[in-house]
């Protein structure tokens, strides 16, 4: 994922506003680390679908489209 606990590295513009939207009361490093926490720890494909699941519950659509577009955009990365 780009830029996620990468000091100076940019960040997409999608997940600034996942971080936004989660962690809008925190600093914007602590914002920063939560997520990069969550992206190491949801790492394998079953833990994915899994936080999804979980997610659709108490998340707006558009929230969940932007993670799994990140998600999608860090595979195809990943297969280059």
């Amino acid at each position: 994922m780009r830029g996620v606990g990468d000091e100076g590295a940019e960040r997409s513009h999608d997940l600034e506003r996942v971080r936004e939207l989660l962690f809008a009361d925190l600093p914007v490093e602590e914002g920063w680390e939560r997520i990069a926490a969550a992206i190491v720890g949801a790492a394998d494909p079953e833990r994915q679908q899994v936080i999804e699941r979980l997610a659709a519950r108490d998340l707006s659509g558009d929230l969940l489209d932007i993670l799994r577009r990140l998600r999608d955009e860090d595979d195809e990365e990943e297969d280059d």
